[in-house]
């Protein structure tokens, strides 16, 4: 009992440490300082809907703000005449009054607010799982109206880059510190299994011969060296589980060595991340994103033309600031930016059929007919590209042919785009042609690329050995590992190490294989071999004794398993000698915990918050609660692994 509850204290403890509530300075990536993204507290900067001047009118005269159908329409209509895609915040704000009109049951307005929410902002997808919501309400058996909507909702989630961005970091984060806090608490069963047996070598062996004396010193010296490298907790469980490799059978070696590379890459990978989230060449991605996908102010663009500045190689601000250019009006300086964005990449024919868009503007009609023509031979299969040319021709009636050929091609190509913009009434230049953006795959190529870096991957998981390690010699501490790990396993083939039985906990170097009645064999010292396997008539006494020492340490192994699985789902199966087993419920354990944790999401949002949802709660809550019954259901009806005949 004493045993267990200390080694629940050190398990806690080091959870702890590893979380950084013990130390000044937070160790392993959850710590409270590894994300600084910077997001603004205040709610009325939130609500800046930058220009909106419907809204900006109802808020000067301090009227509630309450915008009836007439109101939506003219928002919808400006959007089109400013060539935006998304007012992200705006819908997010309709959004919000949507939920609050299905709450009071006014169903008809919270429909009305979601529509509009979602064409106002169609790449967004917190006004489709509202809309959802709201026709089940009203609707509960009409799942025809319910389902499309939650599918455009996840369509819209993966497609729109900061949610993506976030969900898929949020995702990552979780999984890696879930993984981390597995392999922890492995090392924590294998050093408390097996130090025994470190110790009892050292003492067993003590003379008082010089060269012995000098070996058992060294011995002693060396579970020291994590305090003078100043390892990080984790790294010093890994150390000493490296240091006890021969007392460690065969099958819980291989995840020694899997914890050595979970422990190298997975906290590199997270720390970088993270810095890279919060650098500069990730934020001026966020920036594109903004200016290509929604509403943009003087900041964004000042920012790019900063970034065009000092990285004037970059073809995709170029390219930005050329979109950002055109919208407002600005051809000869959007002219000037695409120019300068297709010598960066000649390839680049985004860049091609929007010049044409400028030059249609300008009324170069033969310019803009080059353009499209030189975008199409660069991507033969973009609807848009022939539509902005049957534009094009369509500003010369003798070419009337040509100008229904090219309109028959786009709409084979992307009809569902092409029937939006030949519904909406071309009243500007915005809503004449169709402006090329950077899609989201585009960004994450460009994120992906730039994270790497030009060095290229197995650069980095090469680099990933020398930095980000918590150690005095950071250069030195991967290097040491690796081959103190090669030393200890060509060490263990010369010596005989000490085995511990797994009937009675002896130490032992005579050990057998028992027949018995488990999924895995088991090798036993060689006293239970011939008492419990072999059923040897020996002396009372020594029957005895031995059958008392086994039922003891069985049933403490069975108290140890199963007291600490009910807080530590999946610890029973590492204290029996399962790693795989134990390390899947563990994982699967720790996911749920820090997906409670970060209930609201890793990074902080840059929008409006979406309110707390109880249905995401009893989804997530019920999903642990069964998976919790089910395992306490299988420890409740878990024997002692061996029984032992009285």
């Amino acid at each position: 009992m004493k045993k267990t509850l200390l080694l629940f204290l050190i398990i806690i403890l080091s959870l702890l440490y590893y979380l950084g509530f013990l130390t000044r300075k937070e160790t392993l990536p959850l710590s409270k300082e590894f994300f600084s993204a910077e997001s603004s507290s205040s709610v009325e900067q939130f609500l800046d809907l930058k220009g909106v001047g419907l809204i900006r009118s109802k808020i000067a005269e301090r009227k509630p703000l309450s915008l009836d159908k007439k109101d939506l329409e003219q928002l919808y209509q400006m959007k089109l005449d400013k060539g935006i895609r998304n007012l992200s915040t705006l819908s997010l704000l309709l959004t919000r009054q949507a939920t609050q009109a299905r709450e009071t049951g006014d169903l008809n307005r919270a429909i009305e607010l979601a529509t509009y929410a979602s064409k106002l902002s169609p790449d967004i997808p917190q006004p489709y799982f509202e809309l959802a919501r709201t026709r089940f309400q009203s609707k509960p058996f009409q799942l025809d109206g319910v389902l499309p909507e939650i599918l455009k909702g996840y369509r819209a989630k993966f497609n729109n880059y900061p949610a993506s961005l976030t969900l898929f970091y949020h995702i990552f984060y979780i999984l890696s510190n879930a993984l981390l806090m597995a392999f922890i608490i492995f090392g924590i069963v294998v050093l408390w299994k097996y130090f025994s047996l470190y110790f009892y070598d050292i003492r067993r062996n003590m003379t008082q011969e010089i060269s012995s004396l000098f070996v058992n010193g060294l011995k002693v010296f060396v579970l020291f060296i994590p305090f003078f490298l100043r390892l990080d907790i984790s790294w010093a469980i890994l150390f000493w589980s490296i240091l006890l490799w021969g007392y460690v059978p065969a099958r819980e070696r291989q995840f020694i060595v899997v914890f050595l590379i979970v422990l190298v890459y997975l906290p590199f990978f997270l720390r970088t991340s993270s810095s890279f989230l919060n650098g500069p060449a990730s934020d001026i991605v966020l920036e594109m994103n903004e200016a290509n996908h929604e509403n943009w102010d003087k900041g964004t663009e000042e920012k790019l033309k900063a970034w065009s500045l000092s990285r004037s190689d970059d073809a995709g601000a170029l390219f930005t600031l050329g979109l950002i250019e055109k919208k407002q009006g600005r051809y000869a300086q959007a002219e000037d930016f695409y120019r300068r964005a297709i010598e960066r990449d000649p390839n680049l024919s985004e860049a091609y059929s929007n010049l044409g868009n400028v030059y249609l503007a300008q009324k170069q009609i033969q310019s803009a007919i080059a353009s499209y023509q030189r975008a199409i031979e660069l991507n033969p299969e973009k609807g848009s590209y022939y539509y902005n040319l049957y534009r094009a021709y369509s500003q010369e009636t003798f070419l009337s042919g040509k100008s229904d050929k090219a309109f028959q091609k786009a709409r084979q190509l992307d009809p569902e785009l092409i029937q939006h913009y030949s519904t909406i009434e071309p009243s500007n230049m915005n809503r004449v042609v169709i402006d090329e953006v950077f899609t989201t795959q585009m960004f994450w190529r460009r994120f992906l690329d730039q994270y790497i870096g030009k060095e290229g991957l197995l650069f980095r998981l090469f680099k990933a050995w020398f930095e980000a390690i918590p150690s005095a010699l950071p250069l030195l501490a991967p290097i040491l590992f690796l081959a103190f790990l090669i030393g200890m396993t060509r060490y263990t083939r010369a010596k005989r190490f000490l085995t511990r039985c797994p009937m009675c906990g002896s130490a032992t170097h005579r050990f057998y294989l028992g027949a018995w009645e488990t999924p895995e064999q088991e090798f036993v010292c060689f006293n239970c071999h011939r008492l419990f396997v072999q059923k040897e008539k020996l002396h009372p006494k020594i029957t005895e004794k031995k059958s008392i020492q086994a039922n003891a340490f069985q049933k403490q192994n069975q108290f140890t398993g199963k007291f600490l699985s009910y807080f530590l789902v999946g610890f029973g199966d590492l204290w029996r000698g399962h790693p795989l087993r134990g390390l899947l419920l563990l994982f699967l354990f720790f996911i749920f915990i820090l997906r409670f944790v970060f209930w609201s999401g890793v990074l902080p949002e840059s929008a409006l918050q979406s309110r707390f949802s109880w249905g995401d709660l009893l989804f997530w809550g019920g999903f642990f609660g069964l998976f919790y019954f089910l395992y306490y259901r299988r420890i409740r009806r878990q024997k002692p692994e061996f029984e032992i005949p009285k």
